[in-house]
């Protein structure tokens, strides 16, 4: 660190003073997003370069260099804790504002930088399995069926958090007509779409990634998700959605209306206070504070979408009562205990509970078991890579299509 910290003092103009030369926060870079590729999944077939997307990536994408250590997925191993790495490099949590936004309905929102989460990338072609998008964890999110939640559209009460979530989605000014239809009336498409959904909200996926074969848009990749798909008729496995759509589905659902845009904001307004959405980006963007209350250290807020080697229902157990807490707590110790989803944990004797349930912790070989790819599934991502190869080498005997001439 002292060799890093001096190499940034020399390249430092003369006038600068030496005391104000700092470690830069990683949490308030691009380095997140230049993560490397996770190590691939054990059924993976021999992985092998689909053609022309090597030279795709050398001609449209620059690359800048990291150290060794940012390549590395932060896959929820044991040995590796974000939140420590965080803290030694900025205790005190503060955002900063990196931009503003007109919303759709006229007010100004501020769009905050903090976030620290690996996004998900893999090679072009090769799935999502279900152990890279923690399936076991969103299924218990989105099955637990006890009904605490209040609907932020019509005020109406217990409701389910998949109930309120889908219904965030199918309200959004995004959301199609047709798509909304579906939403609320195809159950299973709506719960896939959600879990994606999800992903999406906290950081986990971001709009590089498009889930159909035929996608031919450069600087995105595709992927399948044999835990979704492989089970659903063909004829309509489209409903997914790709990464940008569902990007901008959430966005409409939190900027359609005047919503709380910070914690404190959240916590002064009667419930029904926002809706999932749009608390869970509130959430996302200010994870190193949520994570200092409502965490012990190491954990942290990012830790419930990415570690395995915490299980799954514990995580999503954390996680709902976080949502709870926010969205229909009065946020004092009474109602904290009371939390419909586990007692909350104090950090020292005395102290209010507001520290989410204990999590469950599992070996190596326990975690792998949580996500577990069926047969099918396997034989589905297969055949979606070998078509993906096939559309692509295809496109390059072919070539780009003629432009029409001018008159």
């Amino acid at each position: 660190m002292a060799t890093d910290i001096s190499s940034r003092q020399q390249l430092a103009p003369a006038a600068t003073p030496a005391h104000i030369i700092d470690e830069p926060d990683p949490r308030q870079s691009l380095q997140h997003v230049l993560a490397g590729d996770p190590s691939p999944h054990p059924y993976d077939p021999q992985r092998s370069s689909t053609p022309g997307s090597a030279r795709g990536r050398k001609k449209d994408m620059i690359w800048i260099q990291e150290d060794a250590k940012d390549h590395k997925e932060d896959d929820g191993t044991i040995q590796s804790d974000s939140y420590s790495r965080a803290a030694d490099v900025n205790p005190s949590h503060t955002m900063t504002v990196a931009h503003t936004r007109r919303n759709a309905n006229g007010t100004i929102g501020s769009v905050y930088s903090g976030n620290k989460i690996r996004h998900l990338k893999k090679d072009d072609g090769i799935p999502l399995w279900r152990k890279d998008i923690q399936f076991a964890f969103l299924h218990a999110v989105f099955d637990d069926d006890n009904a605490v939640f209040t609907k932020a559209s019509d005020g109406s009460h217990g409701h389910t958090f998949a109930e309120i979530y889908i219904d965030a989605m199918a309200r959004s000014s995004k959301t199609s007509k047709i798509l909304k239809e579906k939403l609320l009336s195809d159950r299973a498409a709506a719960l896939s779409m959600a879990m994606i959904c999800l992903l999406v909200n906290v950081g986990r996926m971001n709009t590089t990634l498009n889930f159909f074969p035929e996608m031919r848009a450069q600087l995105r990749t595709y992927h399948s998700i044999p835990s979704l798909q492989a089970h659903q008729d063909p004829n309509a496995y489209k409903q997914l959605q790709d990464a940008p759509r569902l990007k901008s589905i959430l966005k409409g659902a939190s900027e359609d209306v005047n919503q709380p845009t910070t914690i404190e904001k959240v916590k002064r307004l009667p419930i029904p206070r926002t809706n999932p959405v749009n608390l869970i980006f509130v959430l996302s963007q200010y994870a190193p504070k949520i994570s200092e209350t409502h965490f012990f250290s190491p954990r942290d807020f990012f830790d419930l979408v990415m570690r395995g080697t915490l299980s799954s229902q514990s995580r999503a157990r954390a996680f709902l009562w976080l949502i709870w807490h926010y969205l229909e707590s009065d946020f004092s110790p009474e109602s904290a205990a009371k939390n419909p989803f586990g007692k909350g944990q104090a950090a020292n004797p005395g102290d209010p509970p507001f520290k989410v349930p204990p999590f469950e912790h599992l070996t190596e070989e326990q975690a792998n078991a949580e996500n577990v790819d069926t047969q099918a599934e396997k034989d589905y991502g297969e055949m979606k890579r070998l078509e993906r190869k096939r559309i692509l080498e295809e496109d390059e005997t072919v070539g780009p299509p003629m432009k029409k001439a001018k008159r």
